[in-house]
């Protein structure tokens, strides 16, 4: 089952958007990161070297109290000695709350324990001065500066421990950051890449199919009703190509219709009129009875306008062979020059009684063409005949023909009204005619420049016009040696 446009593009944007919250998923997972290690630093290693110096400057106040007291036997200094035992003891505690490894831990706790010591033996040697008893007093002088060198030996390790960790923590973080940056250029790269992937194969799965539909659509608008659209499409594209193919099929049973009705029409109508032609050539002829010059005049009027019709009707038959592929060509390897001579020769009556100049221009170097002198010629008078309608009263008419590739270019160029972009688009189009810039229609069926498309096709040959309005217009063809 084929997922509709609807579907596709709900797909699409879901995936677009899990790819983006990937990516901003993970950048909020390294700022979580980077700031629990901004933290740690901030508030318990920094805060760890702060209580250091604090519990290293009372330890100091301690010992040089104590000292002093066991010299004066003073208690100012002895209180003195108490508050800065207070402190070194809140500090401690303080430090202790905020740890957050083993190691400093069991530090901390040897600090605790050699501090207790410490005061234990303060405690026992005030005991002996209050109560004026002997002591061993070197011994304890010893005791107590080993408890307190071993202290101030655990707070440089303490210091030293949590400068070190810092330090690890900004090379790992720093180290995070390196992988961390890599990784989210990675994931944006991979990310843009298949953002663009999932763009391109939704865009195309729906602009392939309306191309071809597109391309079928100028098809039709040429005359071409007989391929049909079979495409690989989202289902809203694949009813429309359905339709779109029974609309090509009723186009090509109209157009056969007409085709057919116009064959018919033109095979009823030729007979009668033949008729009507030879009894008026009778007439004029006086075999009938003798006709005045007034009756002659009419009798001309009547045959001129069979002629036109009988013209038409032969031109209709000839179009409808071509479109059915029932017409016949007889191909000879022939010189093109002869033919534009003779289409030229017989048009420059007519020229002439409109003061039109013809000017030819063949090249001496053209190759011989396989083609149907007859068609090609009734090409050359086709065009040589649309020049001169359209051209005005003294005006000038050009014929080129020069050899292109292995081939022979031809080309017809007169100083008519020229074409608007609308009508160079159907201008080779049966029963279309262009329409002059003063807005009036010139008379003429419509089916010459058909006929010499149909013929220069079957040549394989190729045909083409340009013009602008105001600067005449040239209609090219080209026929392959």
């Amino acid at each position: 089952m084929r997922l509709t446009i609807f579907s596709r593009l709900i797909i699409g944007y879901f995936s677009i958007f899990v790819l983006v919250v990937s990516v901003n998923v993970y950048a909020i997972k390294y700022l979580i990161q980077l700031e629990d290690v901004t933290h740690s630093i901030l508030q318990v290693d920094n805060r760890l070297i702060e209580y250091e110096k604090k519990m290293t400057d009372s330890l100091i106040s301690q010992v040089r109290y104590e000292r002093k007291y066991i010299i004066t036997k003073d208690k100012a200094l002895y209180e003195q000695f108490i508050t800065a035992r207070n402190d070194f003891s809140q500090s401690l505690n303080q430090t202790m709350s905020i740890t957050d490894s083993y190691n400093k831990n069991q530090i901390l706790k040897r600090i605790k324990d050699y501090h207790k010591n410490y005061e234990t033996l303060i405690n026992e040697e005030v005991e002996y001065i209050s109560s004026q008893k002997t002591y061993l007093q070197n011994w304890y002088m010893e005791e107590k500066e080993k408890n307190v060198a071993a202290i101030m030996s655990e707070l440089k390790n303490l210091r030293a421990y949590t400068q070190q960790e810092t330090y690890d923590k900004i090379k790992n973080l720093g180290e995070s950051g390196s992988k961390a940056r890599r990784a989210a250029i990675i994931i944006t790269l991979m990310s843009f890449v298949f953002i663009i992937i999932i763009s391109f194969i939704m865009t195309r799965s729906i602009t392939k199919p309306l191309s071809v539909m597109k391309k079928k659509t100028q098809e039709i608008a040429g005359g071409n009703f007989d391929s049909n659209i079979t495409i690989s499409s989202p289902p809203e594209i694949k009813e429309l190509s359905q339709a779109f193919n029974l609309m090509c099929k009723k186009l090509k049973e109209v157009d056969k219709i007409k085709s057919d009705f116009f064959s018919l029409m033109s095979h009823e109508l030729r007979t009668p009129l033949t008729s009507i032609k030879e009894g008026i050539n009778l007439l004029m002829e006086g075999r009938a009875s003798e006709t005045t010059p007034k009756q002659n005049r009419l009798l001309n009027i009547i045959k001129e306008e069979s002629n036109r019709l009988l013209d038409m009707i032969n031109s209709l038959l000839d179009l409808s062979k071509m479109e059915a592929g029932m017409m016949s060509y007889n191909f000879t390897e022939s010189d093109i020059s002869t033919l534009i001579k003779k289409a030229v020769f017989e048009t420059e009556p007519l020229a002439e009684s409109k003061n039109i100049r013809i000017e030819v221009i063949v090249s001496k170097k053209l190759n011989p063409v396989k083609m149907d002198k007859e068609r090609i010629l009734q090409v050359l008078r086709n065009l040589m005949a649309n020049a001169l309608k359209f051209t005005p009263k003294d005006g000038y008419i050009w014929v080129f023909a020069n050899p292109v590739d292995g081939g022979v270019q031809v080309s017809v160029a007169d100083t008519g009204p020229g074409l608007s972009k609308e009508d160079m688009q159907t201008v080779f189009d049966k029963f279309k005619q262009a329409t002059m810039t003063n807005s009036n229609r010139l008379k003429g069926t419509g089916l010459g420049l058909a006929i010499v498309k149909h013929i220069i096709n079957a040549h394989g040959g190729k045909i083409w016009v340009e013009s602008a309005p105001g600067k005449g217009s040239i209609f090219f063809f080209v026929l392959q040696a």
